[in-house]
């Protein structure tokens, strides 16, 4: 590409009752976008209204199949040469829209730009149980590449020859606001985790959730240092240790119910032989 060039971004946003969040991601990104592009899904709230007030092209895809084939689906709506995806809680700075800007204008068309997220939670930055720099690979060129089908913890899909470009401006994002919140999210993910693997054929021991469960805990709260966050670093590694026996308890009843499916399917054959 020639560095005389500056490439048009498409910015994809996905939503579902993000009124308190959707203004401020847009103006975030309006000096850089060629384009802004809400994605809602059934939201009950004034998202849409407000996306349009903001200046963003609003499209509705009802139908649930994922959060991976839902970026698939918006990627193919766009018109620009890159694609960057945010989520709603998220913010672009102009620091890391300028460092962007330049890093697409010397691109080639083969690279991933990863963006150093700077999490915070119940309005606290988080700077260490993982969660900085947290990289998400979140732009690239529309023609290169797409994210996967996963309906959720979808990833970017990295082609051979890729180059994995490290942005060092935050994208700062704001995560759980309130408990409810933070319940609601992991409840949803967690049955779309049961839903997802058990369909891939995935299965889980009943005995070996709890200590899933206990590794995630040690894992961020001492391998990833979440100790030094404080009392907020111990909730983090409580939270995510539940979330975990949460999604696997979700596979493991998904599973069971399968099974008992399956049996009782195979005691009616018998029976009508």
């Amino acid at each position: 590409m020639s560095t005389a060039t500056q490439p048009k971004i498409s910015v994809i946003i996905l939503t579902r009752n993000e009124s308190a969040n959707i203004t401020d991601c847009i103006e975030s990104a309006r000096e850089l976008a060629f384009e802004i592009l809400v994605v809602d899904g059934q939201s009950s709230d004034d998202t849409r209204e407000k996306a349009r007030a903001a200046g963003a092209r609003v499209v509705d895809l009802d139908s649930w199949q994922g959060w991976g084939i839902k970026r698939q689906q918006a990627q193919q709506l766009t018109a620009g040469d890159y694609i960057l995806h945010l989520d709603a809680d998220e913010r672009l700075t102009p620091a890391l829209c300028s460092e962007l800007r330049a890093a697409l204008k010397q691109a080639q068309g083969n690279e991933i730009f990863a963006l150093p997220r700077c999490n915070h939670l119940f309005g606290q930055r988080i700077r260490y149980c993982g969660w900085y720099p947290d990289y998400v690979k979140r732009c690239y060129k529309k023609s290169f590449t797409m994210f996967n089908d996963a309906r959720v913890h979808e990833h970017l899909l990295e082609p051979e020859g890729s180059v994995t470009v490290y942005l060092q401006q935050p994208l700062l994002h704001y995560t759980y606001q309130s408990m409810q919140q933070c319940l609601e999210k992991q409840k949803n993910y967690a049955l779309h985790f049961a839903e997802e693997k058990t369909a891939r054929g995935k299965k889980v021991s009943l005995t070996s959730i709890p200590l899933r469960g206990l590794f995630t805990f040690i894992r961020v709260y001492l391998l990833r240092r979440g100790i030094l966050d404080g009392r907020w670093g111990f909730w983090n590694a409580v939270s995510s240790a539940s979330y975990t026996v949460n999604k696997y308890l979700a596979l493991y009843v998904k599973q069971q119910g399968c099974t008992l499916r399956s049996e009782q399917a195979s005691q009616l054959q018998a029976k009508q032989k």
